[in-house]
């Protein structure tokens, strides 16, 4: 199992990573880094296990918020599958009703 050697607040971290995963485990760790980074500058100085617990927290809310956004957009897909379901109906229907018309016409001529 490769091991991916990343750096996060002055200290090197080994981790371990699935065959060819190694470039996504820099990725991340990368965007990791830039949120530390970020959160150290306006939050000042704070202790290492602090900055990591604030940053899995906002990390959590922001993952929260996307599953939010996700689940709603899910039901607006929903609405509008049921509401384009309705359309078809009503337009077969309306198509069916033409189509007997013009049957009973052929049929009285």
């Amino acid at each position: 199992m490769p091991t991916v050697t990343i750096a996060l607040n002055g200290r090197n971290y080994d981790i371990a990573c699935g065959e060819g995963e190694e470039g996504r485990v820099q990725e991340l760790a990368g965007e990791l880094r830039r949120r530390m980074e970020g959160l150290a500058k306006n939050a000042g100085p704070v202790a290492e296990n602090l900055l990591f617990a604030l940053t899995g927290i906002l990390l959590a809310d922001e993952l929260d918020q996307k599953n939010r956004q996700i689940a709603q957009l899910k039901g607006q897909q929903e609405d509008l599958v049921q509401r384009r379901e309705i359309a078809l109906a009503d337009t077969i229907e309306r198509l069916a009703v033409k189509i007997e018309a013009i049957a009973a016409r052929l049929e009285a001529a």
